[in-house]
Formats: C-alpha cells, structure tokens, sequence
C-alpha cells in the first residue's frame, strides 16, 4: 500500500512539481491549494505525511498545523527567510522546514526520516 502525501501550496506550478516527483516515488499525492482545503483533506484523505506551505493566503501553514491531527508528521517548505516564523512554525509541531525553490533530493531524506515506503 502506498504512502500518503498531502501537498499544501498555493502556488499551482509547486504543486503540480511536487505532485510529479512524488508520484514518481511511489507515493499516493492529494492536493490542497488553501488552508482551508488542507484541513478538509487531512481529515478524510488521512495522510501519512504533510508538506506544508507556510505563506499562504487566508489561512497561513501554522494557521492549518493548529487545526490537524498533531500525530501528522509535517514538512514545511517555503520561499521565507525569517527565522521567527521558522521557530513559531516549530512551536507548533512541524518536524522539519525546507527552504523554497525546492531540492527533491532534501526533500526525500526529510520524508524517509519520517514515513518509509
């Protein structure tokens, strides 16, 4: 049975990036464009594993860590460089934060430290 994989990014062209390269790795991809359908989809799609924007409009990546099963591990991966927002991000339960634009072979590493094949 494959691993599943929530993606959250409000940039589609991620997304669809992210989407391909995983899929590609075998496992099983749903994705969430809003906060607001990140939630939703954690709770019926019943991911292994997140990989969470932070930046997004309306409900930000904390906004949605505060609003799912904290047994979810998370990975936060964005474009911001303030590290305050990191260390708030890691208050709120995120396993790890991956800096955009995005290094498939860093991502893989994080994800096998947390969910196996």
């Amino acid at each position: 049975m494959k691993k599943k994989i929530l993606v959250v990014d409000d940039s589609s062209s991620n997304v669809l990036l992210l989407q391909s390269f995983l899929e590609d790795e075998g496992f099983e991809i749903q994705i969430a464009n809003t906060g607001k359908d990140a939630i939703k989809l954690a709770a019926t799609f019943k991911p292994d594993m997140i990989l969470l924007d932070l930046m997004m409009p309306g409900l930000s990546g904390i906004d949605v860590m505060d609003s799912i099963d904290a047994s979810i591990p998370v990975i936060m991966i964005s474009a911001n460089k303030d590290q305050h927002l990191v260390d708030e991000a890691k208050q709120h339960g995120i396993k790890s934060y991956i800096q955009k634009p995005i290094d498939f072979d860093e991502i893989i590493a994080e994800i096998e430290k947390y969910i196996a094949k």
